[in-house]
């Protein structure tokens, strides 16, 4: 692309501009945006962010069996024995499966098809996994704090683990691959999020592979870091001190886990789930009751706190703890499930909320759940909470315009207008990670991305614009211009 650029759009929809009719740059950097020439584009947006992605496990997930659109045991059967068969070697990783959409949760009963060889099947929420008898022979099946070792009617373990016995018992004996290849896998996964128009992501990641994978090189693509905390040896200073040598990506926090998930029905709410489950349970920090003393030592390292919280429980805990610490801006990761009772509490907290998780979770709120306290973003915003959308990726898959428009619905009565919306997949995204401001502005960095309608005209009508191209830095990284 020519140092010097002008492009011509009908609609430059950005939150903080308040008319133009394109963008002119050099050499990267925005020059201005009254293009006297140039070819004609139908609309201009920022760079999306999407600040809650798992970026290593994301990238691997891309190359594994997916079972994510299975509904019934023989297509999830046959899906991995095609698998089996097409990769021979090593263990058998995948993941994606959903109980609801099964009709019930596999066991390892299912996974017969692939023999001897150790094999591990994660949900889409990545919060239960089913295993054959090569990885039960390998665990330790002691009870665990927080966790559960699934069992059959006659009491024989079923191969089903859920949360702190996937976490700390399974995870720490799958052969990890090697460094390299994760980082082959980054950047082919760099190129999917350019193609939905993002340039900034906030991953969650473990430390160890922010080192071998993502500190060396990550291409085209701006990160910051949110460390997973499941450990007591984190040290947040000496972590700061360490990315300080990374110039390429931002450490903007730690997180803790207070409950599980809906699916899985260990999100912890305040009554049992209705389908007959037990009413979940609180996790990590949360269990421990040291929230609010993690969350202040967090803050007192210049980071920011943020907490998974799905349930209607775990939400109540964690604004207890940041009101204990006296947290102002504290990470809500989720706020899946909120009551009345606690909507004045989140104000100056961020909501930081996944809108297309409701494509699928709408199903199972139906079955066990009171719809009125879920997805609540018009009643967050208006009782002060920050909005942030973001995918969860691996859970779903990253794409800001389908999440603004599960959360600008009609037919829904906690929709929001579609430049809260944009705000919550650009600039709000951006300032909950930490990362710069996309907006466009005088003398910043020319990114952003074509699409092809107006989101205002075309997502109330039911219609998801189209990506046409993602420029960023004044170089076209996806797609193509007139």
């Amino acid at each position: 692309m020519d140092q010097s650029c002008e492009l011509r759009t009908k609609v430059l929809l950005t939150p903080d501009l308040a008319s133009g009719s394109g963008v002119c740059w050099r050499d990267g950097l925005v020059t201005g945006f009254a293009p006297e020439k140039g070819e004609q584009v139908p609309c201009i947006v920022p760079a999306f962010v999407d600040p809650h992605v798992h970026l290593v496990l994301a990238a691997r997930h891309v190359n594994q069996v997916d079972f994510s659109d299975c509904s019934g045991r023989a297509e999830f059967v046959a899906r991995l024995q095609s698998a089996h068969q097409d990769q021979p070697d090593g263990w058998l990783i995948g993941g994606g499966w959903d109980a609801g959409r099964l009709g019930v949760a596999p066991d390892r009963s299912w996974l017969d098809v692939v023999g001897f060889r150790p094999c591990v099947l994660w949900s889409r929420d990545i919060h239960v996994a089913v295993v054959n008898d090569p990885v039960l022979e390998r665990l330790d099946v002691s009870p665990i704090d927080g966790g559960v070792f699934g069992r059959d009617a006659a009491g024989n373990l079923n191969g089903q683990l859920e949360e702190a016995a996937a976490w700390h018992r399974l995870n720490p004996i799958i052969p990890e691959p090697q460094a390299s290849a994760d980082r082959t896998a980054v950047e082919q996964a760099v190129a999917l999020l350019h193609a939905q128009g993002i340039l900034g992501i906030g991953a969650m990641e473990y430390f160890r592979h922010v080192q071998s994978v993502l500190a060396p090189h990550v291409p085209d693509l701006d990160v910051s870091i949110t460390l997973l905390d499941r450990s007591d040896d984190l040290n947040p200073a000496a972590l700061r001190e360490e990315f300080e040598k990374n110039t390429s990506l931002i450490l903007s926090g730690l997180k803790s886990f207070a409950d599980g998930t809906l699916g899985s029905r260990t999100a912890w709410m305040h009554d049992p789930w209705a389908d007959g489950s037990s009413s979940g349970w609180a996790l990590d920090h949360t269990a421990e009751g040291t929230l609010a003393s993690w969350a202040s030592l967090v803050r007192a390292a210049g980071l920011d706190p943020a907490v998974h919280a799905i349930g209607s429980a775990a939400v109540d805990a964690v604004l207890s703890a940041f009101e204990q610490a006296g947290i102002d801006g504290g990470r809500v990761e989720h706020a899946q499930f909120v009551r009345d009772a606690d909507l004045s509490r989140v104000r100056g907290h961020w909501c930081s909320m996944q809108p297309t998780h409701h494509v699928d979770d709408a199903r199972e709120i139906r079955r066990c759940a009171d719809p009125n306290l879920a997805f609540r973003y018009r009643s967050l915003a208006n009782a002060g909470g920050k909005l942030a959308f973001s995918s969860d990726w691996p859970v779903v898959s990253p794409q800001p315009l389908h999440a603004m428009f599960e959360a600008i619905r009609l037919d829904r009565s906690e929709s929001i207008d579609v430049m809260t919306a944009l705000r919550a997949v650009t600039t709000e995204a951006a300032r909950m990670v930490r990362l710069p401001d996309p907006s466009l502005r005088v003398d910043g960095p020319a990114s952003f991305v074509v699409l092809d309608e107006d989101p205002r005209e075309a997502l109330p009508r039911g219609r998801v614009p189209e990506v046409l191209a993602t420029v960023r830095h004044g170089q076209l990284v996806y797609g193509g211009l007139p």
